[in-house]
């Protein structure tokens, strides 16, 4: 047998002298040198076709090899193109949303969201938006009213991806073309005149199905998501903002916002909440993430606005149990929770600023991280009180409110229904509690984090 590698050679039969024995030559192969200069460097071979041989072509490519063939060179591009913007290519992206099932997991929409966006990618801002319009609402018809669910989550899977590269002007810019259709400022604008809160809850619903579904849920970046919340947000009184942001990311009962939810008195504040209330904690955290992450927004939210809006966000239309403030304050971060601490300090508000501190360490719930965040948040806001009787005065308060949370963890343990188990538990929590209020009393008077809690 021939091995792999060695030259190939063929037997040959000499016609002339058939009764000698067979010959074997080598085969010898010319090889064939191709000059660069016969095959031209622009050569595009679509455009050699009859054009509906070339649309058949290229409606068997998928989204991701209709970009790559796009690619290729400015021709090969401006077919492309041009192929899509044709009533063929309005065939071509109804048959891949039907060959491809209606599922988020499918990717459809967000593959030929993709596409266009980097199809429209060097084209002007003007005529980027005139081409996702043409496709949403006159290619696939869909509804431009933002009444329909399915809808609404088609035109956000699409937007999210065409607009995955764009600046945040252009996004700005494209929420007022896109919103001509979709009426979301004007809905907005009737929810701003409502003199209650609840008086249209199908209005309500409305709009916070159009926002989520379309300019937040399905936006990848932080930058882009917190210009879109600034965009409708900008210009409104402080009261309204905090209404509007309970709106699109309070906890809704029945289509209903629901206002009450951080007012109940918990039967067991030592226990971690439970999983609605957690995803209503990073929901409303996210409003406050994504101003900070956003160039637009920051122009008009600075460290007291947001502090403002905290404020009027936990007193409307009920306050919330100081608990739940601490609990929302470690979702938005340290940079809010030190705002808050320091205008407590610097309002003389001792009682408030012990009260919030001893809910901290409540929640805090024996994670170390959270301790070193409340402590760094102390430092910071601490120094503010520059006279030492209102230092005096806050270690006072804050020494009382531990007593008070010491006092009820005593009677749950006095109770003669309590079983061995959760007696155990609280009898840890009762020690947990008094080693955090010694550690941080102690921080308060020497300005020294125990490592050891």
């Amino acid at each position: 047998m021939m091995s792999i590698g060695k030259r190939k050679y063929f037997s040959i039969t000499d016609a002339v002298s058939s009764s000698s024995p067979k010959k074997k030559r080598f085969l010898q192969l010319t090889p064939f040198n191709v000059k660069q200069s016969m095959i031209p460097a622009n050569l595009c071979y679509l455009s050699q076709i009859p054009i509906e041989m070339r649309d058949l072509i290229l409606l068997k490519l998928s989204p991701y090899e209709l970009h790559q063939l796009a690619s290729t060179s400015n021709e090969y591009f401006s077919i492309v193109l041009n192929f899509l913007r044709s009533s063929m290519g309005t065939r071509y992206i109804q048959f891949v949303l039907q060959i491809t099932p209606d599922r988020r997991r499918s990717g459809a929409w967000e593959n030929l969201g993709r596409l266009y966006g980097l199809m429209t990618s060097l084209l002007p801002l003007v005529r980027r938006i005139q081409m996702i319009k043409e496709v949403l609402f006159n290619k696939l018809n869909l509804s431009d009213d933002g009444s329909c669910m399915e809808d609404l989550s088609r035109i956000g899977r699409f937007f999210g991806e065409a607009t995955r590269h764009w600046s945040e002007r252009e996004i700005a810019w494209a929420f007022s073309q896109l919103d001509s259709h979709l009426q979301l400022q004007k809905k907005i604008d009737r929810f701003y005149s409502c003199e209650h809160v609840g008086v249209e809850t199908q209005l309500e619903q409305s709009i916070r199905s159009c926002f989520r579904l379309v300019y937040f849920d399905s936006i990848r970046l932080y930058a882009h998501r917190g210009c879109l919340l600034n965009v409708i947000l900008y210009k409104q009184p402080i009261w309204f903002q905090a209404r509007l942001i309970y709106l699109l990311f309070g906890p809704m009962s029945l289509n209903k916002i629901d206002w009450e939810k951080f007012s109940r008195d918990r039967s067991d504040f030592l226990i971690y909440p439970n999983v609605d209330e957690e995803q209503a904690y990073f929901d409303l955290s996210r409003a406050f993430n994504v101003l900070n992450r956003s160039a637009h927004a920051q122009k008009a939210w600075n460290s007291n606005s947001k502090l403002a809006l905290l404020n009027e966000l936990i007193a409307q239309p009920v306050s919330w149990k100081s608990e739940y403030v601490a609990e929302l304050l470690f979702y938005c971060g340290r940079e809010l929770l030190t705002n808050v601490l320091i205008a407590f300090a610097m309002k003389n508000y001792h009682k408030e600023y012990a009260q919030l501190i001893q809910s901290l360490c409540v929640v805090a719930r024996q994670r170390k991280a959270y301790y070193e965040i409340i402590q760094m948040a102390v430092e910071d806001s601490f120094e503010r009180c520059t006279i030492i009787a209102q230092r005096n005065s806050i270690i006072i308060h804050l020494q009382n409110a531990f007593r008070c949370v010491t006092r009820n963890v005593i009677a749950v343990l006095a109770s003669s229904t309590i079983t061995p188990a959760d007696q155990l538990h609280y009898l840890q929590q009762l020690e947990a509690l008094d080693a955090q209020k010694a550690a941080l009393i102690s921080f308060l008077l020497t300005n020294q984090i125990n490592q050891n809690n």
